[in-house]
């Protein structure tokens, strides 16, 4: 069974700068975008309350959040986080090493390329797919690698019906997603097929970031998107009102989103 609720980011506090070091003591995970990610995936599990999974891959593990959140919650289970980014993979596992997490490990694995004999209880790809060009093979890979009754949970950018808030002003950040998001754009309808196909059985969908809640939170934080002491000061001042943003996107169910979540079972 799970142990009381750790703290979603907490490795940040070992590998982060000062400022964001502060940050995070006052607000949690400051990205919006982030911290939304987490709210659903906390109503996942919130269907298996049960669930205790054994092994769990966290498949395009980036910055870590997941893996580390999961490894703390089932201290029991062994947590595999999976990047194409070996920078990444060897940050994440200095700052699980100095933890003393000793249920984490973190290796270089493109999704693409799952070794077919490798089981896991619990998948979990928050944002990853859509940097993948052949995303139907890692879907297969994925459902593959899910064990017979294994659960998983996955959320991804679909295709944007319009413009996203404040748009005018986020070219830089526009530029970026555009040269990162390398699959198909795909409606939400057509990513849930797409999950079926693979094999696996969706159990609900929630459509996410909506234009006036989530997504907006998500366009304000990127205004100061350069990476400058002033742009990140500027963020932080943002936080309480992208967070009351990000608190209300669960109860916007009309209207345009910009992201699909997906859980179920194989």
């Amino acid at each position: 069974m799970a142990t009381s609720e750790p703290t979603f980011g907490i490795q940040r506090l070992h590998r982060s700068g000062t400022l964001e070091r502060f940050a995070f003591r006052l607000f949690g995970v400051a990205d919006p975008a982030h911290w939304l990610h987490f709210r659903y995936f906390q109503r996942a599990l919130a269907l298996w309350p049960r669930f205790s999974p054994r092994r769990i891959l966290d498949a395009g593990c980036g910055r870590g959040d997941f893996s580390v959140y999961l490894a703390q919650r089932f201290p029991g289970a062994e947590v595999v986080g999976a990047d194409v980014d070996a920078e990444r993979v060897a940050v994440c596992q200095a700052a699980a090493d100095r933890m003393g997490l000793s249920n984490v490990r973190y290796r270089v694995q493109d999704l693409t390329r799952l070794d077919p004999r490798e089981q896991f209880d619990l998948i979990v790809s928050v944002d990853v797919l859509e940097h993948i060009v052949d995303q139907q093979m890692a879907l297969l890979n994925l459902a593959s690698a899910l064990a017979p009754g294994g659960r998983f949970y996955f959320h991804i950018p679909t295709i944007r019906t319009r413009p996203v808030p404040l748009s005018p002003w986020l070219k830089k950040f526009h530029e970026w997603a555009e040269r990162e998001h390398l699959a198909d754009d795909l409606t939400a309808e057509q990513f849930v097929e797409r999950v079926r196909q693979a094999g696996l059985t969706p159990a609900v969908e929630w459509r996410t970031f909506a234009y006036r809640a989530g997504e907006l939170a998500t366009s304000l934080f990127a205004l100061p998107y350069a990476n400058t002491l002033l742009n990140r000061i500027a963020q932080i001042s943002l936080i309480p009102v992208c967070r009351v943003l990000v608190m209300a996107d669960h109860r916007v169910r009309t209207g345009h989103h910009y992201a699909v979540a997906v859980a179920g079972s194989r």
